[in-house]
């Protein structure tokens, strides 16, 4: 069973996640906590599992109770929750290491959902850990696992200089002055002797032993990383920075691999960068190699050459403009044309990969910004999302021009065959939404629009033009109506009245009312036991 907190100034909104929490066997709500500041204390001395926390709260916020509680590194994991659909807060909680990111108002099946995707990863953690802890039994697997932690941790830019003398006492390997990132790229998956193209750990082993044995003695600091199934990383180092004769060991290490291992590789080198906290720049400038080239160069050897990274790449607001023109006209050949052209100039410029990605990615954002204008979203959120967590696995810049110009044509595709939505049946299901929701002081234009995944102007327009009523006065006519029935039907007190109604102040509530009625609610209350 995984124990959770919630941490949230509602205290109405606690209690329900609480009371739908208890419910589930798999979960348990062990604390609660209504700002940042009790949140920090609430999870450093219980240490749940999971916490559910608001952006929103007073004192201290939910990013800023995250940001504090991440430089301890908690074995927590975050589910934000928020009344925000803002694409920035968003992408701070995944920088924060967040796990998801729920919006208000809250379904509980997708609360529940989310609850049970972490709860899987939080086993596969565990056992991981278990397994890592039983080193003394398995100490190879042991030092490979923890060069690949040091790893990870170097290309997050969460490492710690104390993890490298752990590191260096476990292996056995003095720390040098300057360090150098190869990526190995297998090219064929599975040679002869490989059973099935999915048990490639003797591939790996092949490859790794004699790719030590080649470099070892030019750079006595080698740390091998088997990454994945297709890339493998080698950390090299040396204390004079001098690389030079990596690209001759690299031809001939690939010659040796052909005729030995039958596995064809390709080397991509970055630069070499002075101490440990390098080694992250170097594979960064090791990607951009890869993915500056198209695989059509007869070397084996490739190394990273710094281009110019000019204002000309970056998504400004001309280039936003040009965009949207050219979407809002359905100009495809033409945005196919942009696109080929401006991808081209940046191979040409030989960009750092975290640019390019940076670049890809505010494309998908225009696009996206187009989706929302148009009032499609839900049709086509699945398409963005598949560009937005796939573009970095994208092989080579060409890869990813492809993937930027056929997102942009499927999302085309779908707006073109999707005509707009039925007004009457829409607004209908607007108006269920309000009715199902008229008692949350939350319930205004913008958290409607993000509950549809709507421009909140456009659903303003649409819903003005089919009812002619504004959406803010019809939730306000509709909690009048509702508050005049409770106060006929059940006669509750007037706070009562407002709360139950989505007020939060009962004085603002009786001005509306007053407003609304010719009477103060006091006064009907009083007319009706009258009658």
């Amino acid at each position: 069973m995984k124990t959770l907190v919630i941490i949230d100034d509602e205290i109405f909104f606690r209690k329900a996640v609480c009371n739908f929490i208890a419910k589930q066997n798999d979960f348990r709500i062990i604390g609660e906590a209504n700002n940042g500041i009790s949140g920090i204390h609430l999870i450093t001395s219980l240490k749940p599992d999971i916490a559910l926390v608001d952006i929103s709260m007073p004192a201290m916020n939910g990013l800023e109770m995250i940001r504090k509680l991440t430089a301890d590194r908690p074995v927590t994991k975050f589910i934000l929750l928020t009344g925000y659909g803002d694409f920035e807060y968003a992408r701070q909680a995944i920088s924060l290491g967040v796990k998801d990111y729920l919006l208000k108002p809250l379904d509980n099946q997708e609360l529940l959902s989310c609850l049970e995707k972490l709860s899987v990863k939080i086993d596969e953690e565990n056992s991981r850990q278990y397994f890592i802890s039983d080193y003394f039994q398995k100490e190879n697997i042991y030092k490979q696992q923890l060069t690949l932690n040091f790893f990870h941790k170097i290309i997050a830019g969460n490492f710690q200089q104390e993890e490298f003398s752990v590191l260096q006492s476990q292996m056995g390997i003095t720390q040098t002055q300057y360090y150098l990132v190869l990526l190995v790229r297998i090219n064929k998956v599975n040679p002869p002797f490989c059973e099935a193209e999915s048990d490639c750990s003797l591939l790996h082993s092949i490859v790794e032993n004699i790719s030590t044995e080649i470099l070892s003695p030019a750079y006595p600091f080698l740390l091998y990383i088997d990454y994945s199934r297709l890339h493998q990383y080698i950390i090299l180092g040396n204390s004079n920075g001098d690389f030079g004769s990596l690209e001759l060991l690299c031809i001939s290490l690939s010659r040796i691999l052909q005729e030995t291992a039958h596995t064809d590789c390709t080397f991509f080198a970055g630069t070499a960068h002075a101490g440990t906290r390098g080694i992250r720049v170097s594979y960064e400038e090791s990607l951009s190699a890869l993915h500056n080239n198209y695989f059509n160069a007869s070397s084996p050897y490739r190394i990273f050459h710094k281009g110019d990274e000019s204002a000309d790449f970056y998504v400004n607001a001309d280039t936003y403009g040009q965009i949207m023109i050219l979407l809002r006209q359905k100009n495809e050949s033409r945005l196919l044309d942009y696109f080929s052209e401006y991808f081209g100039k940046m191979q040409a410029q030989n960009l750092h990969i975290r640019q390019i990605w940076n670049i890809a990615l505010s494309f998908f954002t225009v696009l996206d910004s187009f989706v929302c204008e148009c009032g499609c979203h839900n049709k086509t959120a699945s398409i963005l999302q598949d560009a937005y967590g796939t573009y970095q696995n994208c092989e080579n810049i060409g890869q990813l021009a492809e993937l930027v110009s056929k997102t942009y044509s499927n999302v085309l595709a779908e707006i073109s065959r999707s005509k707009e939505p039925e007004s009457a049946s829409f607004i209908k299901e607007v108006q269920d939404y309000i009715a199902s929701n008229y008692s949350h002081p939350d319930l205004r234009l913008e958290t409607i629009a993000s509950h549809f995944y709507m421009n909140p102007q456009y659903l303003s327009t649409l819903f003005s033009r089919e009812t002619h009523i504004t959406l803010t006065a019809y939730i306000n006519n509709f909690r009048m109506q509702k508050a005049k029935e409770l106060l006929l039907s059940q006669s509750p007190s007037v706070q009562n009245t407002a709360s139950l109604c989505g007020f939060t102040d009962s004085g603002y509530f009786s001005k509306c009312f007053r407003k609304f009625y010719g009477i103060s609610p006091k006064n009907f209350l009083a007319l009706t036991e009258r009658k």
